[in-house]
């Protein structure tokens, strides 16, 4: 067993959550729906011949025959069962990239049926210009959200922007963290370093009461986005779409995290799933991580306390066993 679990990366929708994450790929990153083609229908319970079938009339025709099937939501009860079987105390619920208010809306619900367990992160679309900022402090002043979530890439924005910087001054001013895409991403029409270590270290100096998470760890600039974390108090990585077994591998880049993660930065790294990118769940991921060569302390660090001193989530020393009793005794 790995102990407590806090999981900063959760990708949880109901089905029109996942047709409004999925049509944000179609219209802005189609070739995602193309690199995860066997992901995708697992999820939905479709052949692979389907899947190129559908294809053929056009990326948002595909992604509305895949949240169509009804496979890809979830209940928000049974969601928070699975959790605490697996031991995972807490989850944040990232919203989606480009997401709408009503999809704000909507998570934000979904994450209000089991306050104590999940907490959801409003989406914000750059597109938009000033009213990213808008919707961020609705979300959270109206919806309890309780953070932002920007993928600039998904928007072709600049991260150094005027809209992004107001996004960056309204989140510090609602006191509020934001997790930001940072490295490398998969779409050919955009720039492979749209947000990466070098745009964290100007927002984290301009920005210093902001907390940043930097999601899926800057790879493949991982000893870059490490020495930002050095530098900087509040700015923080997150693995997820990494599986802790194969960036343990020779030759992943992730060698700069295993020396300093036990050391320099070992408060400030967190973890997160994103299940659906590895088709395994948020246990199966942590327990991987628990196998890497790395102290007890260290693991339990990066898969618990760090997150719950950097978002104020209660510690707690549940077991995973306890966590499950405790779902069953409510």
């Amino acid at each position: 067993m790995t102990g407590p679990v806090i999981d900063v990366a959760g990708i949880v929708f109901d089905d029109e959550g996942w047709e409004e994450y999925l049509l944000g790929f179609a219209r802005r990153a189609p070739h995602y729906l193309r690199v995860f083609e066997r992901r995708f229908a697992s999820m939905a319970g479709i052949s692979a011949e389907e899947y190129r079938r559908v294809a053929r009339r056009g990326p948002e025709a595909l992604a509305r025959h895949l949240a169509a099937t009804g496979r890809l939501g979830t209940d928000p009860d049974d969601h928070v069962a699975r959790l605490a079987e697996q031991g995972v105390r807490h989850q944040i619920l990232l919203g989606a990239p480009a997401a709408s208010p009503a999809g704000n809306d909507r998570l934000a619900a979904f994450a209000a049926r089991h306050p104590d367990r999940l907490r959801a992160w409003a989406g914000l679309d750059l597109r938009h210009g000033a009213a990213a900022a808008r919707e961020l402090t609705r979300c959270v002043r109206e919806l309890g959200m309780s953070g932002g979530t920007l993928v600039h890439f998904m928007d072709d924005a600049d991260p150094l922007s005027a809209a992004s910087r107001s996004v960056y001054e309204t989140a510090a001013r609602l006191g509020v963290p934001l997790w930001l895409h940072v490295g490398h991403n998969l779409s050919p029409v955009s720039a492979v370093d749209t947000c990466t270590w070098r745009h964290i270290d100007v927002i984290a100096r301009t920005h210093p009461d902001l907390t940043i998470i930097c999601g899926h760890g800057g790879w493949p600039w991982v000893l870059e986005t490490v020495a930002v974390c050095q530098r900087h108090p509040n700015v923080y990585l997150e693995f997820s779409t990494y599986r802790a077994r194969h960036m343990a591998l020779p030759g992943s880049g992730w060698e700069p995290l295993f020396a300093y993660g036990r050391t320099t930065i070992r408060d400030k790294v967190l973890f997160g799933s994103v299940e659906w990118a590895h088709g395994r769940s948020v246990g199966e991921l942590a327990e991987e991580v628990a196998s890497l060569d790395l102290p007890s302390s260290t693991v339990r660090r990066w898969l618990h306390d760090n997150a719950a001193a950097a978002l104020t989530v209660p510690a707690g020393h549940e077991s995973p066993g306890a966590l499950a009793g405790e779902r069953r005794a409510v």
